[in-house]
């Protein structure tokens, strides 16, 4: 069994700002141009290593980014 002891679920993603940290695409709602990129933004741990998801996040993030380029630093 799988344990995770890093730490997960510290900066969570979501759009309610009273329950999450950062946006859809890992920008922190309070910290202008903070964007937080790894297993801190799961909701919770998951059963297996999370490097892989952590890798697609980051690209996913990576992305989002650099679509929004033009309104990034408002």
């Amino acid at each position: 069994m799988f344990s995770s002891s890093g730490p997960v679920g510290a900066a969570r993603m979501g759009t309610d700002l009273r329950t999450s940290v950062v946006n859809e695409w890992g920008r922190c709602h309070d910290v202008r141009n903070l964007f937080i990129i790894d297993g801190s933004i799961f909701v919770t741990a998951g059963g297996v290593n999370p490097t892989c998801t952590i890798q697609a996040l980051a690209l996913y993030i990576a992305d989002a980014m650099k679509k929004n380029l033009a309104n990034l630093f408002d």
